[in-house]
């Protein structure tokens, strides 16, 4: 990047008229400063539409101004951006999110912006913002990452900040660092490094002189040491490990009992709103920031908070005990979710599952939602546990969402209801049973066997009669696994009618074994009069396949009537019959 001087003819003296009205540089400023804290705000959600449609207004807005002049030259001060002596960007406090402030307390005295700015260009600057804003004093300050960037379309006059009074010069070469005696270097730290360098090697050789010029007052640590008032070894590793606790320590949950603590004592209505408004904007930032560790923490003490506070008013008491649920709501968990499983990097599982258990049970229904959806592999499993846990504390939830108009959500909520054996949500299922499509229905006969109480079964049992094959095969096949014998007399009714006589084999040969493992002895005569028929009513054997159930059925009672009819069929001469009875007699049909 250049950091050429940018000539005076290009944008005139600050003595002279603006060329065109001030108001086109103040509004692209303005919507410049909404861009940078739209880019703050969906830090980790660049696809966000919000942040997207912020980045196509800024570009727009320079559409108008391009058509004035090729270049945009601003000279900074703490407070203001000034054009031709005119401020177009004032910010009357130095605060940290004050663009001329930024820019200002780095050095920079002048920026100026050419056509084409509003490119890429434009993006690679909002990105630097949040760096400069977080920076420590051992990372990069704006004018190294501007020169590491070597951009074409900004460039930039500074001074060097622990000099205000230096010159507004650049280095004697484009785009290179000042160094003592004027001589430029490639990159800023090393201009440091070799400044300390010449300072060291100019006290050594100065030797015992500047010792001896040492002016009297000046303390120097060397001077206590090895003495007898000099910190002993234990005395120094403590206090590095309590500096190292106190750079650890996370100064935002500081920052929130501070707050908590005003609106606690301070009883005076206009504090407590005040508070409120920087408790709710810091817990914004927090979730940009995705430090969930740290609204979780806010979410529950907020709740100790008010338990403790005296004269709250009931507007102001609502607004701070309703953040949970605020943060619970569909639009707003939706969104949340949807930052987290597009990040590349995803919170501590710690963090995430803190945040989550502060959720109401009204979050149940988007976390449902968001499971079959969520590709963040990562994340995935996090909400199957938070779904899991809030289910556990709120059955009348999870009960609820059983009819809820969601396929996906009153899915996982009957699902659900199976895994955990909640029998508060078979009346609900039922319903869904008699009126809900194929996909809930199966669902719902799978979770009823997982619950298996005489309700559940009770209302599977109508499920034998259903309009579809597959609903009344699942039906049969659970509730012989359940053993429920009350639904005996409505399998014997449906072995014994025509219908099941012209059902396809799957369906015959579920109730016949659901059948068999229900009728006992009982019911050993109609099955051999089905499997060995030779005269009477039955004159002409039975379909094959139907006989080959009969056999099954048979193999299912297993008691000695039984196994008797079993071996008169034994050597049949049709091959299903005979491998059916063969595998009854065998055992296979338990």
């Amino acid at each position: 990047m250049t950091v050429t001087p940018v000539a005076v003819s290009d944008q005139g003296p600050e003595g002279l008229e603006p060329p065109f009205s001030p108001q086109l540089v103040a509004e692209m400023l303005r919507q410049l400063d909404k861009t940078i804290r739209a880019h703050l705000l969906y830090l980790n959600n660049h696809n966000n539409p919000s942040y997207a449609r912020s980045l196509e207004q800024m570009r727009a807005i320079f559409a108008p101004l391009w058509e004035e002049t090729d270049a945009v030259r601003l000279m900074v001060t703490d407070t203001a951006l000034e054009w031709f002596g005119q401020k177009v960007l004032e910010e009357p406090t130095k605060a940290s999110d004050s663009l001329p402030w930024m820019l200002f307390k780095d050095g920079l005295r002048e920026l100026t912006l050419q056509k084409g700015f509003e490119g890429q260009e434009l993006v690679e600057f909002l990105d630097m913002i949040p760096k400069v804003r977080h920076a420590l004093a051992n990372e990069d300050d704006l004018l190294t990452l501007l020169w590491e960037n070597e951009f074409t379309t900004l460039q930039y006059r500074y001074v060097d900040v622990n000099d205000e009074g230096g010159s507004l010069e650049t280095s004697p070469e484009p785009g290179k660092w000042p160094r003592a005696g004027g001589v430029a270097a490639d990159d800023p730290k090393e201009a440091v490094l070799e400044a300390k360098e010449d300072a060291e090697k100019t006290a050594k050789d100065s030797g015992g002189a500047a010792e001896s010029q040492k002016p009297s007052g000046i303390v120097r640590m060397d001077d206590f040491d090895a003495t007898l008032y000099f910190l002993d070894d234990k005395e120094v590793e403590y206090l590095r490990q309590e500096t190292l606790r106190e750079y650890a320590s996370d100064l935002r949950r500081g920052v929130l009992d501070s707050l908590l603590d005003i609106f606690e004592f301070q009883i005076d209505p206009l504090v407590r709103a005040e508070v409120l408004a920087d408790i709710e904007a810091l817990m914004l930032h927090l979730l940009s920031a995705g430090q969930f560790a740290n609204v979780a923490y806010l979410l529950s003490e907020a709740t100790l908070t008010l338990e403790r506070a005296r004269e709250v008013q009931p507007e102001t008491r609502q607004r701070l005990g309703s953040m949970a649920a605020r943060l619970s709501e569909p639009a707003a968990l939706s969104q949340l979710l949807e930052a987290m499983d597009v990040a590349p990097v995803l919170p501590s599982s710690a963090d995430i599952n803190a945040l989550f258990a502060q959720l109401h049970p009204s979050s149940l229904a988007t976390i449902f939602a968001w499971l079959p959806r969520a590709q963040n592999v990562g994340l995935r499993p996090l909400l199957e546990a938070a779904a899991t846990r809030i289910a556990e504390t709120a059955t009348a939830e999870l009960v609820k969402l059983i009819a809820d108009p969601s396929h996906e959500v009153a899915l996982e909520a009957i699902r659900r209801c199976g895994a955990m054996r909640t029998a508060a949500g078979v009346p609900a299922m039922a319903r869904v049973l008699e009126h809900g499509d194929r996909d809930l229905r199966m669902a719902v006969l799978a979770s009823l066997g997982d619950i298996g109480s005489p309700g559940a079964l009770q209302a599977m049992e109508r499920a034998l009669v259903d309009g579809e094959r597959d609903i009344r095969v699942l039906a049969a096949r659970t509730l012989m696994a359940r053993q429920y014998r009350p639904a005996l007399a409505k399998v014997e009714a449906a072995v014994k009618g025509k219908e099941l006589r012209e059902a396809d084999r799957t369906e015959r040969l579920a109730f016949f074994e659901l059948y068999g493992s229900l009728c006992g002895d009982a019911g050993v005569s109609f099955l051999d009069s089905l499997l060995n028929s030779k005269g009477g009513i039955f004159a002409r054997k039975e379909d094959p396949e139907l006989r080959a159930c009969a056999a099954v059925a048979l193999g299912r009672v297993g008691s000695a009537s039984a196994r008797e009819s079993l071996q008169r069929a034994d050597g049949d001469k049709d091959v299903v019959v005979r491998n059916a009875v063969s595998r009854a007699m065998r055992g296979g049909g338990q």
